[in-house]
């Protein structure tokens, strides 16, 4: 049992679909498979699907699963487990994949504050672009803050703020692109996006990927986990937004700007969580 004294309220979100558009037609793409947990904890799941948005978005599925709970292991704390997954993605033909899934598990500990975080699950099966395959390499432990409970939140650990440094450094620089990468200079948006001057514990959160790298060629460019495809927009895998006490996984956020027009989240989950008293 929890000491006496303390209670924790839990928190959890995930949404398999959001977003807008702005052409081909106006419409705001209300949440899909979207679920919250309660303060209290417990569990609860959702499903929908076949899903699409005036032809130019499209899934097979979705689900969400968020869940909080008091350990059963002796000695060990709160945890909360969230989960989203998109089945059959299709976005204009562009950006296709068998399935997508974002999840994060939290742990707090009965005595203390700050969590520990895990992301294991989190995945792209068959991920295409403009039909050709590419390969997803992911750091998972972008966040791992050693053995036990974390003496420091997250956004005030050195070392993750140096590997999410050194995560802007690689987006930025013409040497990390592929060989088959032409043109090799740096869009000044990107650079205005990671500059170093963005990471930095005096900031309310710090932007930062999963994904580390994307292989395999494609029309378009790779920063990172950055991809700009020509006569569609941006896409960002796996971004993940870090804040002093939550965390926020958005696998696909697409900023279509040509044959379409609009934004969108695909496969977000967010937890974290507060006890009481400190």
């Amino acid at each position: 049992m929890p000491p006496s004294n303390r209670i924790h309220y839990f928190h959890g979100d995930a949404c398999a679909l959001s977003g807008y558009l702005e052409s081909p037609v106006v419409t705001n793409i209300a949440p899909q498979a979207s679920l919250s947990l309660a303060p209290s904890g417990g569990y609860g799941s959702t499903d929908v699907g076949p899903f699409q948005v005036e032809g130019a978005i499209s899934f097979e599925s979705a689900s969400a699963q968020v869940s909080g709970s008091l350990s059963p292991n002796k000695g060990q704390g709160w945890v909360t487990l969230v989960t989203s997954v998109v089945e059959g993605l299709n976005i204009l033909g562009v950006v296709t994949a068998d399935s997508v899934t974002a999840q994060i598990s939290t742990e707090h500990p009965l005595v203390g504050d700050n969590p520990t975080v895990t992301f294991l699950g989190t995945q792209f099966v068959n991920l295409r672009i403009a039909g050709n395959p590419v390969d997803v390499n992911f750091n998972l432990d972008i966040c791992n803050q050693g053995a036990g409970y974390p003496a420091v939140p997250c956004m005030q650990d050195n070392n993750f703020l140096a590997r999410v440094s050194q995560q802007y450094a690689g987006i930025v620089n013409p040497n990390d692109l592929p060989n088959w990468v032409v043109n090799k200079t740096i869009p000044a948006w990107l650079k205005q996006r990671y500059q170093s001057t963005n990471v930095s514990k005096n900031r309310n959160s710090v932007l930062c990927s999963l994904v580390s790298q994307v292989t395999g060629e494609f029309p378009g460019i790779p920063y990172g986990n950055v991809l700009e495809i020509p006569n569609f927009g941006i896409v960002s895998l796996g971004q993940l937004i870090v804040d002093h006490n939550s965390y926020r996984l958005i696998m696909v956020n697409a900023e279509m700007d040509s044959i379409s027009t609009g934004s969108i989240s695909l496969a977000t989950c967010t937890a974290n969580g507060t006890t009481e008293p400190p």
